[in-house]
C-alpha cells in the first residue's frame, strides 16, 4: 500500500513538472509590429530570432505601401508585390535622405546584414516548400530609375482549380464582367466579419496559405487604404476551420505600375522616390496524378460533413500569401479584373 502511495506520487510530480515546462516553453511573440511574425519551433517553418526581426519590419513595410499605394494611385487594376523583394530594392534609389529616414524609422543599422538575412530567408522558404518560387531582380534604367521584377509561383492542388467556370465579377457599381472562377471544396478558414469576408486556403506542401479578404459595402480603395496589421491580426485570428465550397478568381496576372514610397518624413514638402515594378502571380494548377493523391481524402472529409456552406468572390478583394505559422507575408495583391 505505501509503495502504491509512492508511485502515485511520484507520478503526480511528474506531471506537474511537465506541465510548468510546457508553460514555460510558450511560444515566444517578437512582434514589434503588431503582426509580426512569431518565432516558431515546429520543424515546418523554422526562423531564428534575427530573420523574425527582418521579417516584422517587412510586414509592417507592406501595410504602408498598400495604404499609401491605395490611397494616392489609381488602384482600379490589378497589382501586387513582394515586401521582402521592395525592402531589398529601396537601398537602389540612391536618396542618402530617404535611405536615413528609412533606417531610423525600421530600426536598421546594418544594411549587409538585413540583406543577408533576407537572402537566407527566401532560402529557408525554399526549403520549408520547394513548391513555391518566389524571385526579385533589380535594374536601373538610363534616367536612374529603378525598376523591381518580381515573380511568385504557387501550387493549389484541388480539383476545381481544373474545372473553371463563367461567373459575374462585380468590377464596380456600374461594370461588370463575365470571367472564369475557381470552384474548390474542403475544410479552410473562414472569417464571415460583418466588415468582410476572408478565407484561407492552403498552399503548396500546406505550410503557406492564401488569405482573400473581400470587403463588405465599402470599395476596395477606401477599405486597402485603412488596412492595418491589426486588422491582419484580427483576420487572422478570427479564421475559423470549416467545411465550405468556395468560387474565387484565378488571381494570376503580370502587372507593372509605380509605387512610391511611404512618406516617413514629418516635413509634408519631402517627396519620396518611387519604384517601377513589373509583379507576376502564378497559380500553378495540379496535374492529374497529383489530384488523384489527395482527391479521396477530400471526398471523405465532404461526405462526413452535415453541412457545406458557399461563398463566392465577386467583387474586388485582398489577397495575402503568408506562412501560416509565422504570419509572414511573401506577397500582397489587389484584385480588380483590370
Amino acid at each position: 500500500m505505501k509503495a502504491s502511495k509512492n508511485f502515485f506520487s511520484a507520478l503526480f510530480i511528474i506531471c506537474f513538472l511537465n506541465i510548468s515546462c510546457n508553460r514555460n516553453n510558450k511560444e515566444t511573440d517578437y512582434g514589434v509590429s503588431i503582426s509580426a511574425p512569431k518565432m516558431i519551433g515546429t520543424s515546418a517553418e523554422v526562423f531564428s530570432e534575427e530573420h523574425i526581426s527582418t521579417l516584422k519590419k517587412s510586414n509592417s513595410l507592406n501595410f504602408l505601401l498598400l495604404n499609401n499605394f491605395s490611397s494616392n494611385s489609381d488602384s482600379s487594376y490589378n497589382f501586387s508585390f513582394s515586401p521582402l523583394g521592395v525592402l531589398h530594392s529601396i537601398y537602389n534609389i540612391k536618396d542618402e535622405n530617404y535611405i536615413e529616414l528609412f533606417n531610423e524609422k525600421f530600426d536598421i543599422s546594418d544594411t549587409t546584414f538585413l540583406f543577408k538575412n533576407i537572402l537566407t530567408i527566401k532560402t529557408l522558404i525554399s526549403e520549408i516548400d520547394s513548391t513555391i518560387k518566389i524571385g526579385n531582380s533589380i535594374t536601373t534604367n538610363v534616367s536612374k530609375e529603378i525598376s523591381i521584377s518580381q515573380k511568385l509561383e504557387f501550387p493549389l492542388v484541388y480539383e476545381g482549380i481544373l474545372k473553371t467556370r463563367r461567373l459575374t465579377f462585380n468590377v464596380n457599381e456600374k461594370e461588370k464582367n463575365l470571367i472564369e472562377y475557381f470552384t474548390i471544396k474542403g475544410n479552410f478558414g473562414v472569417c464571415n466579419d460583418k466588415s468582410y469576408l476572408a478565407f484561407d486556403i492552403a498552399i503548396g506542401n500546406g505550410n503557406y496559405s492564401l488569405l482573400l479578404i473581400q470587403p463588405k459595402d465599402i470599395d476596395i480603395k477606401h477599405f486597402s487604404s485603412n488596412l492595418s496589421e491589426n486588422d491582419y491580426k484580427t483576420i487572422i485570428e478570427s479564421l475559423v476551420e470549416q467545411m465550405i465550397t468556395v468560387s474565387f478568381p484565378d488571381i494570376s496576372n503580370n502587372s507593372v505600375y509605380p509605387l512610391t514610397l511611404p512618406n516617413i518624413s514629418s516635413d509634408s514638402t519631402y517627396k519620396p522616390k518611387y519604384l517601377s515594378i513589373n509583379s507576376e502571380i502564378k497559380i500553378i494548377k495540379p496535374t492529374p496524378a497529383e489530384l488523384k493523391m489527395r482527391k479521396s481524402n477530400i471526398d471523405n472529409q465532404i461526405q462526413t460533413s452535415s453541412k457545406t456552406e458557399k461563398f463566392i468572390y465577386n467583387n474586388p478583394f485582398i489577397y495575402i500569401i503568408r506562412g501560416k505559422s509565422s504570419n509572414s507575408i511573401l506577397a500582397m495583391g489587389i484584385f480588380n479584373n483590370k
